[in-house]
């Protein structure tokens, strides 16, 4: 998944530039996941072949080694990611794009929860540790299993443990103190929902910038890998409409309206078509264009592009910390 962000990366940086070489970045990353390996391997070892002289490079791993605990796995990562390669999250400058950029976040060391979280994900499935990303309100965690046990990280943080009592502290700060954990707190994100997570935030910096070409490359860039996301196609139609190229903003809307299972907005969308094919017959002028396209193309709200996974729109055009 980390790669795929990498690729990501890459593809979101513009025609004009130089296209950057993944290559270095996933060595950095394959590193970070042998630190890790090494860094478990001596906290497991068996006590006794530690002082007897015993060539333990020389023995398979499972002769040399007892299965990690859940609190071993977390100090190795911790250790790694943390502490030794100093990954830490951006509190001072969140909403710089770099922080959602993995190129970026590997050379700066600084990021977003879910860009780190991917440096934390990598590693441990590497390693053959089991964890998942959460979307827990307002900040992605970590939950990690190691010997039937279970702890969840933030890997914002440094990758500290976070209990019930920190996760309800947490839940509350953003979703008001009448708030109280639930089991749909502890959403899984699969490596789909989290690599959209990554660009969303792209594609959210993006926008406030103003940067409306960025940020219709990162919307094209994640129907790569979710063409049937009907939010998605309905965004890429706005962007393409607000750079006044009608004719892609036709396709994306038909694409969106064919996926749409909501009557109303499917039917508010085919009158933006109605009025875009109107306008591409009588090919108006530039300056019309612009005023007409006012009028008849929804503009991104938080209303509109807020919600539950069951909304047209299911990626928030604000990001998730």
């Amino acid at each position: 998944m980390a790669e795929a962000a990498l690729h990501f990366a890459r593809l979101n940086q513009s025609n004009g530039t130089h296209k950057r070489d993944v290559a270095p970045f996933i060595a950095i990353l394959d590193d970070l996941a042998d630190q890790v390996r090494a860094e478990l391997a001596g906290l497991t070892l068996q006590p006794d072949l530690a002082t007897d002289g015993t060539d333990q490079q020389a023995l398979p791993v499972d002769d040399k080694e007892a299965e990690p605990t859940i609190d071993q796995v977390v100090r190795a990562l911790q250790t790694v990611i943390a502490e030794r390669n100093g990954f830490q999250g951006d509190a001072e400058n969140y909403d710089d794009i770099a922080n959602a950029d993995l190129m970026q976040v590997i050379e700066r060391k600084r990021g977003l929860p879910v860009a780190l979280g991917m440096l934390y994900i990598h590693a441990a499935m590497r390693c053959g540790i089991a964890v998942t990303g959460i979307d827990f309100p307002g900040h992605f965690l970590l939950r990690v299993q190691a010997n039937g046990k279970r702890k969840m990280i933030d890997p914002f943080h440094g990758a500290i443990s976070l209990g019930p009592a920190e996760l309800r502290e947490l839940l509350k700060s953003f979703s008001g103190l009448d708030a109280e954990l639930a089991p749909h707190h502890y959403r899984p994100s699969s490596d789909i929902d989290i690599l959209l997570r990554l660009q969303n935030n792209i594609k959210v910096r993006a926008l406030r910038a103003g940067e409306l070409e960025l940020a219709t490359r990162v919307v094209e860039h994640s129907l790569l890998i979710a063409p049937d996301h009907e939010g998605l196609w309905h965004q890429l139609g706005a962007l393409y409409a607000r750079l006044d190229q009608d004719h892609m903003a036709l396709g994306a809307f038909e694409q969106f309206v064919k996926r749409c299972e909501d009557p109303l907005h499917r039917a508010r969308i085919e009158a933006v078509i109605e009025e875009l094919y109107e306008r591409v017959r009588h090919e108006a002028g530039p300056g019309a264009a612009l005023t007409e396209k006012n009028k008849v193309v929804p503009e991104y709200t938080d209303k509109d592009d807020t919600g539950s996974a069951d909304d047209n729109a299911p990626i928030p055009l604000f990001p998730d910390k």
